[in-house]
């Protein structure tokens, strides 16, 4: 009785915490506690500064009589989520009001055990959970599901301005209140609310950015602006919040790519044992110029009407804008004119040499693929708690995201055919991809042909909508076992809509490709590029000067007689301009258009008991039922006929047949029990238990209906979808120890195992199409898979050392995954085995300090060599080499309301190497530079 009274009262304020349920029974398990999805409020500890956690309405926290914000707060709240949640939950939290511990929500996670993240573009923008990758991770805002602008379920946290984030928790175990759809782990991302703060608050930051693809600084800051600023009345019945965020960054990436490595080459003709061979599909160092701006607001308002009843409302909008364009140069394979080849022990090619018949071209590639990703979700959620021990929660949300840059995109080449030399292709074994020797001058803007002419890009439009409902009933009770109960329903609508633009039938590339063109260097504006150290010499001797060109003077020249009447068919090709508006711009490609409706219904029911004694204990049970309806709708385009382009070989000029709409049905069923058990060894000891059944909805991707194609003699293809994919099933079992040392500082040992099954595996087949050779790929439910592993976390604050050294304090921790199904890439590749991509091993060391007004923290992040995709370019496995990046921050209170701060990513200059199968087929390298920030951050 006086453990529950106690429960009643302080694990309600913890409750309100950690507000990570996603109907309104708290996930985390503060058993006894009302329920919220809507974000942190002070925790019981903080309650002693003024009776609400707060001091002149910012929240703070009381470590051995010491008042304390910053790191050491953000230690605090996420070591008080995990101690009192009765299932196994990790998390990072706010150091103040507009102030996370990183500039990116993903890279604040990175920092979680068992959690690592894929970059893109200089930052952090998904997140793989226990192995298991972006599409196995179920993302919420504020306890709901988040519209992603992705192709795929995977969320893109890029989107997500870090400084409206109050917490982020990482679910690892899965509870019966707890939305379905993550294998790996549910993460809830959580924002701040007015009634977190006391009174009139408000806090800002200005900071300069500066990114740099050469280690030093750029010419050009960029700005970073965010304000928060918010209102509570005196006695908490009404408060209001908003904050904006605009930041810009100006980005260089530099990559060398192979677009992935031709397998089973026959070339019986140079030796009668050359019959499997494999090699790249080109050679192509590039530069991309990106312009990142993010705009959002974020606002909310709480409202008490009467006693026993509040009322929530909030909204998130954002803007991700990317201004994406890259030249490149690059050489083509023709195998074709290949005269000599040398492969390796493993098939792999290790030299060739080409004719001097011009069959490759140096190639001077222009491109754009633009993204402005927006991001909404509005919802508003009521609690009416009917007596102290009964409370019904409900909960509505609509949330969209969308991007619809297609249309802005182009891809164009122009090139110089290598007649009357030998290009010779060297692989540089496992440590830097291969080169091209031998090649005519890449700087000359005399010889230029047109080759591929097209607007529109391979990234689709994206629109996708999800409303959802969410209703729950609790009921707590103070005599016997049974501490509560929990009920609830919800339901939730999901459109997710897909279209790529292009030039209608690329007749710009069926007229143009093959170099046919002549096209002269002051119509187009072509001059010479300086690329730099591109990549930091991964690929030596290749070139770094080569041509460039004004795209639109390019698209402007080539709709002129004097372009198109230099080809065979000059007649045919105006025509088609002409029908196209007299240019080439891009429209809706029927054969990409999908449309996917999903329709989840899920009840669960939920019991909590609870234990007194020596050792207190607490046990979680019960069971969530779930029913999914999906109808994929899309365009049936077929193909009447097949030319292989007469002015260039590689490639292949379809026909289409009539159009007409199609649509898939699928559907499926599951019940998913799970039990949590935590039982107190000790004051400072926690042993934890769980047995629970997950699942994870197929990728939306692989559920359209649509079919789509890829016109090239030497590797084409056939990519379609399958509607009627069941979802992935897992089972799993953990177990786990923890030993706290005091607020801040802990040890723990998690162990857990997976047997997933209903793996959805792209499998892809050798077919035939109108007397042409394909590849058809195709997901099919087919394999079954065991991940098991460990998570070791060691977080100590040096408080005993003298000062001013007992401001130090370390975070570390290391993650062991393993598969049953970690084979060999070159099994996989050869034998047609399966793998779980994303497997491997990760750790994060962070040596932090803070005392008076200095705050630092330095963090190495790694992740260990893992497998990508099963079939990535050119289907084969494709694999990521061990990463490990150093970030810095630090900060300087001037006084007690102002700081200045500096954060800094990547120091140590870190790039991206991936191969495929084997360590000699280098497939991709990837730099990124540095990034750093500069600014002041103000509170009152």
């Amino acid at each position: 009785m006086q453990r529950k009274l106690l429960a009643l009262s302080v694990r309600n304020a913890l409750a309100g915490m950690l507000g990570i349920c996603s109907i309104g029974g708290s996930i985390a398990h503060a058993q006894d506690a009302p329920s919220s999805t809507q974000g942190p409020t002070p925790t019981a500890a903080a309650q002693a500064q003024d009776g609400n956690g707060q001091k002149d309405g910012k929240a703070v926290t009381d470590l051995n009589g010491v008042a304390v914000t910053g790191q050491l707060q953000s230690l605090f709240l996420s070591q008080s989520t995990k101690r009192d949640a009765v299932n196994t939950v990790d998390s990072v939290s706010a150091e103040e009001a507009g102030k996370f511990p990183d500039q990116n929500v993903a890279d604040a996670l990175q920092r979680v055990p068992g959690v690592s993240v894929n970059r893109s573009g200089g930052e952090s923008n998904q997140i793989t959970v226990r192995g298991f990758g972006p599409n196995f991770v179920n993302v919420l805002l504020n306890g709901r599901t988040m519209a992603t602008a992705a192709t795929d379920r995977a969320f893109d946290f890029d989107v997500l301005p870090s400084e409206v984030i109050q917490q982020a928790v990482v679910q690892k175990t899965s509870t019966p209140d707890l939305e379905e759809g993550g294998i790996g782990g549910t993460v809830n991302v959580i924002t701040a609310r007015p009634f977190d703060f006391n009174g009139f608050h408000a806090a800002g930051s200005a900071a300069g950015v500066n990114d740099s693809i050469d280690g030093g600084f750029a010419s050009k800051t960029t700005p970073k602006i965010s304000g928060l600023i918010g209102n509570t009345n005196k006695d908490h019945t009404f408060g209001w919040l908003a904050s904006v965020v605009y930041y810009k960054r100006d980005h260089v990436e530099q990559s060398i790519d192979t677009l992935g490595w031709l397998t089973n080459q026959n070339f019986s003709r140079i030796n009668p044992a050359y019959t499997s061979v494999a090699l790249p599909q080109t050679l192509q160092g590039q530069v991309i110029n990106e312009t990142r701006t993010r705009k959002s607001f974020n606002g909310a308002i709480d409202w008490a009407p009467v006693e026993g009843v509040t009322v929530k409302l909030d909204g998130l909008f954002s803007e991700y804008k990317i201004d994406s364009k890259y030249n490149a140069f690059g050489a083509f394979t023709n195998t074709g004119i290949i005269q000599s080849i040398t492969p390796g022990s493993n098939g792999t090619a290790q030299q060739f040499v080409l004719d001097q018949s011009g069959g490759m071209s140096n190639d001077y590639a222009m491109q754009s693929n633009p993204r402005d990703a927006f991001n909404e979700q509005i919802g508003g959620h009521i609690n009416w708690q009917i007596d102290p021990s009964l409370q019904v929660d409900w909960d509505s949300a609509v949330s969209r995201a969308w991007n619809k840059e297609s249309q802005n995109g182009y891809f164009v080449v122009l090139g110089t055919r290598n007649i009357g030399v030998n290009p010779v292709w060297t692989n540089n074994g496992g440590d830097h991809l291969p080169t091209y020797t031998g090649l005519l001058p890449t700087t000359d803007t005399s010889t230029l042909h047109a080759h591929v002419t097209n607007q529109g890009t391979q990234s689709p439009n994206v629109s996708d909508k999800i409303f959802e409902n969410q209703l729950h009933l609790g009921k707590s009770f103070i005599d016997g076992v049974l501490s509560r109960l929990d009920f609830g329903l919800s339901n939730s609508n999901r459109t997710k809509t897909e279209v790529t633009y292009n030039t209608p039938n690329s007749f710009g590339c069926a007229e143009y490709c093959g170099y046919v063109a002549t096209v002269p260097a002051d119509a187009v504006g072509a001059h010479v590029y300086h690329a730099g150290s591109l990549v930091g010499g991964a690929a030596p001797g290749f070139p770094r000067d080569w041509v460039v060109y004004d795209v639109n003077k390019l698209f402007a020249y080539l709709a002129t007689p004097a372009a198109y009447n230099q080809l065979p068919n000059p007649d045919a090709f105006k025509a088609q301009l002409d029908a196209n508006g007299g240019g080439f711009t891009a429209h809706p490609d029927p054969n990409t258009y999908s449309m996917i409706k999903e329709r989840i219904s899920s009840a669960y029911g939920m019991a909590t008991l609870e234990g007194d004694g020596d050792m207190p204990w607490t046990l979680n049970a019960g069971i969530r039922y779930t029913k999914t309806n999906t109808t994929s709708y899309a365009y049936s385009v077929p193909i009447v006929g097949i030319a292989v382009n007469p002015n260039d070989p590689t490639n292949a000029i379809p026909t289409y047949g009539a159009l007409s709409p199609i649509s898939q049905n699928g559907k499926y069923h599951e019940w998913l029990p799970s039990a949590n058990f935590k039982l107190n060894l000790r004051d400072d000891l926690v042993f934890r238990a769980a047995a629970y059944k997950t699942l994870t909805r197929p990728d939306l991707s692989n559920l359209a209906a649509s079919v789509s194609y890829n016109f090239r003699p030497q590797d084409q293809t056939i990519t379609r979808g399958n509607a009627a994919l069941k979802p992935y099933i897992s089972k799993n079992y953990d177990a786990g120890v923890e030993w706290y040392f005091n607020e801040t500082s802990y040890a723990a040992m998690n162990l857990f195992y997976k047997k997933v099954s209903n793996f959805s595996t792209l499998i892809t087949t050798n077919t035939t199409l109108l007397g042409f050779p394909f590849q058809l790929t195709e997901p099919v439910n087919l394999n079954t898979a065991t991940i098991k592993g460990a998570e070791l976390t060691f977080n100590y604050q040096f408080t005993k050392l003298p000062a001013p050294f007992d401001g130090l304090g370390v975070a570390t921790n290391y993650t062991y995954v393993t598969s049953d199904a970690s084979i060999s890439a070159d099994k996989i590749a050869n034998a047609g085995k399966f793998a779980v991509p994303g497997i491997g091993n990760s750790s994060n060391v962070s040596l932090y300090y803070q005392k008076g007004p200095v705050e630092f923290r330095a963090a190495y992040n790694w992740r260990a060599k893992y497998l990508a995709s099963i079939a990535g370019n050119q289907s084969q496995p494709t694999s990521v080499k061990a990463y490990g990046q150093v970030d810095l921050s630090a900060s300087y209170k001037l006084n007690e309301h102002v700081s200045l701060f500096m954060d800094a990513t990547n120091l140590n200059n870190e790039k991206i190497y991936q191969y495929q199968v084997f360590d000699d087929r280098q497939s991709y390298a990837e730099a990124n530079g540095r990034t750093f920030f500069l600014g002041v951050r103000a509170s009152l």
